[in-house]
């Protein structure tokens, strides 16, 4: 009996803890949801000097690899229950990991995770990519990705791979990855390539994905973790700029624009990601499901403004309505920044589309939000834009709803 007890504390004691092969921004994210879970955590680096130092910032268990094998670390794949490795490909396209074993590396885990790239379907014209779909990469990034992949599926182990699109979101401990920085510095610009339309996934609805998974295992199973909406990069930065108060960036074509060859082969592929089967198999639904969520949230973080509400977007208007709607909108705008809880409030016509508003507002809480949406209900406004047409995001008010 008392044996029996020791195997199933030791069993128990293997099923919390975590191996992070690369603390990296997905990583970063994913501590905090691990530790919550009662996970004890070891992460990699490849520094040897650093190790010290990361344990201390993110408080797990630090281990370097560099590509070779140490005694830390075979110990640490033993013990592990979970394994998430986040390390990129080599430029030959062998994996690191994997490179460093002789054979499969011996391991107690019983759910580990690949983190690929959606580079690995290549140019697909625009169309909808799906995780059973041939793979034609066409960069060399995507090329060395499929490379990788293929002998994480095909090492024996418990594997996962989870797809990722762009990849962004707020500032991490000391990593954050998202326009308003660059946009602040003056040196943004917004490249235009007709027809050029990309996915993101903010980092926290990778971290919600993995912690979905880690609960629902289905070994060498792929996962695409995608935004609902895949857009232009120009639209990104223009709402971030909008989010930020300043001038929208400068606009260059893409046949004019110097870039480097990393940038430029970004803009030789466009497809549109589809998330459906971790939805349906994971439950899993992202809670920034457009990038203007996912920018509204981070703004909130960096303005520590948690409870604000925030509407951003745009409205069109028929065209037989765009007068009347031009006559009442200064009316508006001012009734608007007279409430009490009203932080911003700014509706302007479009330049390039004279029928579309675009809109940002900001309120101090759901109360204040509630408030501006119950005083427009008799007025002038609502009449005027009862046939406009609704596209944008609001965050902070719950199923509340809020018009502009």
């Amino acid at each position: 009996m008392g044996h029996a007890t020791m195997a199933g504390n030791a069993k128990s004691q293997m099923e919390k803890t975590a191996l992070l092969l690369g603390v990296g921004y997905c990583a970063k994210a994913l501590i905090p949801h691990l530790k919550s879970a009662g996970y004890r955590i070891t992460g990699t680096c490849r520094n040897a000097a650093k190790t010290e130092d990361l344990s201390q910032v993110y408080g797990i268990d630090v281990v370097a690899f560099d590509g070779t094998l140490s005694t830390a670390l075979l110990n640490a794949f033993r013990q592990a229950r979970i394994i998430i490795s986040s390390i990129p490909p080599r430029d030959d396209g062998s994996d690191p990991v994997l490179s460093a074993f002789e054979n499969p590396p011996e391991t107690q885990a019983d759910w580990i995770a690949y983190l690929s790239a959606t580079s690995v379907y290549g140019d697909r014209s625009g169309q909808w990519v799906f995780e059973d779909q041939p793979l034609c990469p066409t960069t060399p990034r995507g090329i060395n990705r499929v490379k990788a992949e293929r002998a994480w599926m095909e090492s024996d182990l418990p594997v996962h791979v989870f797809r990722l699109a762009g990849i962004y979101g707020p500032y991490i401990i000391d990593e954050s990855r998202n326009p308003f920085r660059r946009l602040k510095s003056g040196k943004a610009r917004a490249v235009i390539k007709p027809g050029h339309v990309v996915n993101r996934i903010h980092v926290g609805d990778i971290a919600a994905a993995i912690m979905a998974s880690i609960k629902k295992p289905d070994p060498v199973t792929v996962y695409n973790l995608a935004d609902d909406r895949p857009a232009p990069p120009q639209d990104v930065l223009n709402f971030a700029a909008d989010l930020l108060d300043i001038e929208r960036p400068p606009v260059v074509a893409h046949d004019d624009a110097r870039l480097p060859d990393m940038a430029r082969s970004f803009y030789t592929e466009t497809k549109c990601v589809s998330n459906q089967r971790a939805k349906e198999r994971l439950g899993w639904v992202p809670k920034y499901g457009t990038y203007r969520q996912g920018l509204m949230s981070i703004w909130k973080q960096d303005n520590d403004m948690p409870g604000a509400v925030i509407l951003a977007g745009h409205v069109t208007a028929p065209e037989t309505d765009v007068s009347a709607i031009l006559a009442e909108m200064q009316n508006h705008i001012d009734l608007t920044h007279a409430e009490s809880g009203c932080i911003r409030f700014d509706l302007w016509q479009d330049q390039n589309i004279p029928a579309r508003l675009n809109i940002i507002g900001i309120f101090e809480n759901p109360k204040a939000a509630e408030f501006h949406r119950n005083r427009m209900k008799d007025t002038k406004w609502k009449t005027v834009t009862k046939n406009i047409m609704r596209d944008y995001d609001t965050i902070g008010i719950g199923k509340l709803g809020l018009s502009p």
